[in-house]
């Protein structure tokens, strides 16, 4: 609700597939950064944003990761 708040389009993929798989879907849509939102996320309030171009995970805020996603 945060990021289309913010305007930030976003799909929520919601499945018993492994993580693998919803990566590789998002990549087919050339869809930039995936938001993954676990057990260890929800305890500490943040989520972890993965940007598919490089690869690279962060875990950061919601906030962060608005940020970061409105930069690009």
């Amino acid at each position: 609700t945060a990021f289309r708040t913010a305007g930030i389009n976003t799909e929520l993929f919601v499945s018993d597939k492994k993580i693998k798989a919803k990566f590789k879907y998002a990549d087919k849509l050339n869809i930039p950064f995936v938001v993954v939102i676990g057990e260890d996320e929800i305890a500490s309030h943040s989520v972890t944003l993965k940007n598919m171009k490089t690869g690279e995970q962060f875990q950061v805020s919601i906030q962060e990761a608005i940020d970061i996603v409105n930069k690009f």
